[in-house]
């Protein structure tokens, strides 16, 4: 097709807006059918681990927390009423029960279903992470991003879990990348970027309680980057809009039902008690429940207080103590092995301890390259960060790092040719003011 002299600029212009690139080298276009590729690959070895684990033990749920996840997903269908077996009408946020409830009214069939939908988020994934790498890093680094992404071992395991980690890796990618587009050009940025970041956060929320600190440390970092303040402030205002109107029939639900609004759940002062109470290890252990009359007496809000103050008394009264079991905390959410006995040895322990060191590695030799790139550090950094001190502060596990791998995979790519100078937003509008 030709262009008159006129046409030819314009066309050029509307399709490189918002593109930068700190050498004068144009990026390559976004090649669809390579991330597609990706994609599928991912959807494969998800979909073939979630089909073996079917074949070996059909729908039993290894875990108390899939349980609780499926009991909720099943009163729901059945009764109406999202609550435990045990009668907790807040155990948990409402976002994953809910996806859940999509397929529990098909029975232990659901189970094989939901587990097949994870793949298919846990593929999205993938792709999501490979359009941020090559975005932010340039196309060598989406490349190598999607691919370490779709490989995951530990990932590609929790696919098969009826657990938050899949969907809220996905949710979790999305918001980031909405973020980064909102802090390294906020001029420039789309609503339906804005949207993401508020809807994405939202999301996060209400499936993780833990994420509210994120999003707060997201939403003031977006306004401090942003020189026109009024447009960060209605942006923020958004952000915050979005969050309340999805809270609001929650807390007024769990004001009708339990006297409290509830808004995180009333699985905090629990969690914190389990990390912190005079029997914790850094694991998980809720043992201290069971046979205990004076907590079982009390109602699910009164536990949830009870306990949070407990918790915070022994931190008080031992800091000592705290502070080693962060410790303990931290070096089981980043360890290199899995927990489980079962896959602590042979052929699985050892890929998966060659997958995550290689990553970690690259990731702190990336760290020191993009040194420059102070905006994308930020926004790929805070999340690893910020989840890594809240388990320092709860409960440790490796399951709690498996949304933060792609970040860390991310990360990883800027040791490659170029690519801490490469892609949107890179280190020339990184510096310049917006």
């Amino acid at each position: 097709m030709n262009f008159g002299p006129n046409q030819a600029p314009g066309l050029a212009l509307s399709n490189c807006v918002n593109i930068k690139a700190s050498t004068n080298r144009p990026m390559k276009p976004i090649r669809p059918a390579f991330g597609l590729l990706i994609f599928v690959a991912a959807l494969a070895l998800r979909a073939a681990w979630v089909s073996y684990r079917w074949y070996q033990a059909g729908a039993a749920l290894e875990y108390p927390d899939e349980e609780l996840h499926w009991q909720l997903a099943t009163n729901l269908v059945r009764d109406g009423v999202l609550v435990t077996d045990d009668g907790r009408y807040a155990a948990r946020m409402p976002l994953y029960p809910l996806f859940l409830a999509t397929f529990a009214w098909l029975g232990t069939n659901g189970v094989l279903l939901a587990r097949l939908a994870q793949a298919v988020l846990g593929a999205a994934a993938a792709w999501v992470a490979s359009r941020f790498g090559r975005a932010a890093l340039g196309p060598a680094a989406g490349v190598v991003a999607g691919l370490l992404v779709c490989c995951d071992p530990f990932a590609i395991f929790f696919a098969g879990l009826l657990l938050t980690e899949v969907p809220f890796t996905l949710i979790g990618l999305g918001f980031a990348y909405c973020t980064w587009r909102c802090v390294v050009e906020p001029p420039a940025v789309t609503r339906f970027q804005v949207a993401g970041v508020a809807l994405l956060g939202t999301a996060a929320l209400m499936t993780r309680p833990a994420a509210a600190g994120w999003l707060a440390l997201v939403w003031l970092t977006i306004w401090l980057w942003d020189r026109n303040r009024g447009r960060a402030t209605r942006r923020c205002a958004l952000f915050v809009a979005a969050l309340a109107l999805a809270l609001l029939p929650w807390g007024a639900r769990n004001r009708a039902v339990l006297g409290s609004f509830a808004w995180l759940s009333t699985n905090g002062g629990v969690t914190l008690y389990d990390g912190q109470g005079p029997q914790a290890q850094g694991d998980s252990d809720q043992s201290f429940l069971q046979g205990n009359p004076a907590l079982n007496e009390l109602g699910e809000v009164e536990l949830d207080r009870t306990l949070r103050r407990r918790a915070f008394e022994q931190m008080r009264a031992n800091p000592t103590r705290a502070a080693q079991l962060a410790w303990i905390k931290f070096r089981r959410t980043w360890s290199l092995a899995p927990h489980v006995a079962a896959y602590r040895s042979g052929p699985v322990a050892w890929i998966s301890a060659a997958f995550t060191a290689t990553i970690l590695i690259a990731a702190a030799a990336g760290l020191l390259r993009t040194r420059r790139r102070h905006r994308l550090r930020v926004v790929i950094w805070l999340p690893v960060v910020y989840f890594t001190l809240v388990h320092c502060v709860f409960v440790g596990s490796l399951r709690y790092r498996v949304p933060l791998m792609p970040f860390v995979a991310i990360a990883a790519t800027a040791v490659l040719p170029r690519a801490a100078t490469s892609g949107r937003g890179s280190l020339e509008s990184e510096l310049t003011p917006t």
